[in-house]
């Protein structure tokens, strides 16, 4: 006995003085050698033989005393066993940890309660050599101890390994997908990245485990990389990491993932190259659908079916609907649902109430940016399949509520900025339970808040306590007014509608942070500027900038001919010159229009004058047929019938299929050019193109603001 007992103490010792010993040498060099990086291979592999050891030497213990028969040599060789395995497998975990790749916090937790583990295993080992086990009671509490350590030590292994949600993916019930029918309103990063990723790769590059210092799992870190640099370079997949490892050979050390991992399938390889050469885009739906057969037929297994069938609109009501100031737009191209925001500051009840017409298709609505009052929220109780409604308004009650509840399918709720109390969300909370709803600057209560999100199961984000406004991006400032053109001067005021918002800016080009000048009352400018503001606030992060042109004109344009006439529904091309700015919206009646003609006019500056720049605004609605112009080229002459020289020439670009309405001011730069008088040709697109719905047909010019600085 005694012989056994010397044996262990030796074998302890010479354990403990080797590991020791490399462990010391491993801290002091500035990269660890490659044979301790060697061991640590071995810890996943050592690892299950203490638990299994300790598992079956309790069993052992509790059977022993239940049937009176207590093995005391067989558990003690067993946790002599297990003692000498944890220790070796504490070294050897610490040498894996030299490799990095892994969260220092969830780090630290595992290696201590496995340290934990193996000190008391150890004590409960001691203990076995010296006493009665089976009277001994602190023998069998520690042994309770012990495998609440490991089992802790398990968890933080597991964590490190496969992420912090590897113990409770499969808990509960399984959380219900949004419905995606066609392929076409797929967001190919959302909806089908994210879940190739999530599949093959996450394990070994999310928030707790980063081999190779890359994490996988957001938009910033993927942009980030790792150590060996970029993971993915947009539009360019073969010089990508994540596109390349792909495609070595599954022997090859670099190779990803793993040999002995889950391997990528040839389509989802396919469709990550093909991510990668369409630019990285982390929020946009998928393109090029009609024009890639081979995408769309990849694309279709990760479409989600739901049995409602939805209507479609009649283009006379989306026509209405958009002539009242609001932008539609298909969620889906050639489906039912819409997408439907005001375009309007101040709205009537009557033009709200024209929404009517769509009730059924309306799953997206909009009115942050308008004014609305609790009588116009009165149309809305009848858009039974509406999943999405923002509402901005600080003239909304509780009065508003009634008309709310009724709504069964909404999903996410934007209230901000109203005056919606405790009482008004409690109420609402009683009928519908929209998964997400925005509350904050309202006069609902933190406290509140809390209860309600507790009681019915929804995220309420509140306030900076519940982590929204602290984790959130405030929004741009807003500039007054909206007029970009002057004279003499221009006498520019800024805003924002959070309370407390530093705003600061820039007349320099340069990007605004927390040193630029402080936007004060106003600023007043007298020359051609470009100004750019961003909102600053403490726990926020800062707005997108604000960028504004302003140009300081010439002159007011009062003399001009015009070759080809507006279309009739446009008619007054006076609006070219006359320095009121349009809107998003075509009808504004501030836009002079073009269908299937290009715009060629003729101005007179009044006398011979230098001009180094000519600008004017285009808009592009591609569901209106409305389209870029192509061209801007002019022409210059001292005369009004004399020879007119070609000055200056600009090709426009436009990019994909359209989605949102745009507006952009195209400028011309001249080289030290003198004339009075100015040919301006501005071409149209002519006709739609292939992927256009109404491909063929002549499309729309707009333009607006004409002017020389």
């Amino acid at each position: 006995m005694k012989d056994n007992n010397q044996t262990y103490k030796s074998l302890f010792l010479i354990l403990i003085l080797i590991l020791g010993v490399a462990t010391l040498y491993a801290v002091k060099t500035d990269e660890a050698p490659r044979f301790i990086l060697f061991l640590g291979r071995f810890h996943p592999l050592l690892l299950h033989l203490p638990i299994g050891a300790l598992v079956v030497t309790f069993f052992i213990d509790i059977l022993g005393r239940i049937q009176k028969s207590y093995p005391a040599t067989i558990i003690k060789n067993l946790l002599g066993f297990t003692a000498v395995f944890s220790i070796i497998t504490c070294f050897f975990g610490y040498f894996l940890s030299l490799e990095g790749g892994y969260t220092k916090e969830i780090l630290d937790l595992h290696l201590y309660s496995g340290i934990i583990t193996a000190v008391v295993v150890t004590l409960l080992f001691i203990l076995s050599l010296k006493s009665n086990l089976k009277s001994n009671k602190l023998f069998l509490s520690l042994f309770v101890i012990t495998l609440i350590a490991i089992s802790v030590a398990g968890h933080y292994g597991s964590v490190l390994t496969h992420g912090d949600q590897f113990l409770t993916e499969y808990a509960g019930l399984e959380k219900e997908e949004k419905t995606i029918e066609v392929v076409d309103s797929l967001k190919l990063y959302n909806d089908v990245v994210t879940k190739i990723l999530d599949k093959k790769c996450i394990q070994c590059h999310n928030s707790t485990k980063q081999k190779g210092e890359l994490s996988l799992i957001s938009e910033a870190s993927i942009l980030k990389g790792g150590v060996n640099g970029t993971s993915a370079v947009a539009g360019n997949a073969a010089a990508s990491l994540l596109y390349s490892r792909l495609l070595l050979p599954i022997t090859d050390e670099e190779h990803m993932p793993p040999e002995g991992k889950a391997q990528l399938t040839k389509d989802e390889i396919w469709l990550l190259k093909h991510w990668i050469d369409e630019g990285l885009d982390f929020k946009n739906y998928a393109t090029a659908i009609t024009k890639n057969d081979t995408l769309k037929t990849k694309l279709k297994k990760y479409l989600i079916f739901n049995k409602i069938e939805i209507p479609k609109a009649s283009q006379d009501a989306i026509e209405t609907i958009r002539t009242a100031g609001f932008r539609v737009l298909e969620l889906v191209p050639e489906k039912a649902e819409l997408n439907v925001k005001s375009l309007q500051k101040t709205l009537t009840k009557e033009t709200i109430d024209k929404l009517a017409l769509l009730e059924e298709q309306i799953i997206e609505l909009d009115l942050s940016y308008s004014e609305i009052t609790d009588d116009m929220t009165a149309v809305i109780k009848s858009f039974k399949n509406l999943k999405t409604l923002r509402i901005n308004s600080n003239t909304i009650t509780d009065a508003s509520i009634k008309n709310l509840k009724t709504l069964q399918q909404l999903e996410v709720l934007n209230i901000y900025n109203t005056s919606i109390s405790n009482e008004g969300l409690s109420e609402l909370l009683k009928s519908i339970q929209p998964k997400q709803l925005y509350t904050w600057q309202t006069k609902v209560e933190e406290a509140t808040a809390k209860q309600l999100e507790t009681e019915y199961k929804v995220n309420i984000q509140n306030s900076i306590v519940s982590g929204f406004i602290e984790d959130s991006q405030l929004e741009q400032p807003v500039i007054s007014p909206a007029k970009t053109l002057f004279i003499d001067t221009i006498h520019v005021a800024s805003r924002s509608r959070i309370k407390d918002v530093t705003l600061r800016y820039t007349l320099n080009g340069n990007t605004p942070d927390s040193t630029s000048a402080i936007f004060k009352d106003k600023i007043i400018l007298e020359n051609s500027k470009t100004l750019k503001v961003a909102a600053f606030k403490k726990g926020w992060e800062p707005s997108d900038i604000l960028v504004r042109d302003y140009h300081k004109v010439k002159q007011k344009i009062t003399a001009f001919t015009i070759k080809e006439k507006p279309d009739e529904r446009y008619p007054d091309a006076k609006k070219l010159f006359d320095l009121d700015e349009g809107s998003l919206s075509f009808q504004d009646k501030k836009w002079v229009g073009y269908f299937g003609n290009d715009i060629n006019t003729t101005i007179d500056l009044g006398s011979i004058q230098p001009v180094e720049h000519i600008s004017f605004s285009c808009i592009e609605d591609v569901g209106s047929w409305i389209l870029y112009p192509t061209k801007l080229t002019v022409y210059a002459s001292n005369t009004k019938n004399g020879h007119f020289n070609k000055v200056g020439e600009l090709s426009i670009s436009r990019q994909g299929e359209g989605g949102e309405v745009e507006k952009k001011k195209v400028t011309l730069s001249l080289t030290e050019t003198k004339a009075r008088y100015f040919k301006i040709h501005i071409k149209n697109y002519k006709t739609l193109p292939e992927w256009h719905p109404s491909a063929g047909n002549p499309s729309w010019l707009f333009v607006d603001e004409i002017y020389v600085w």
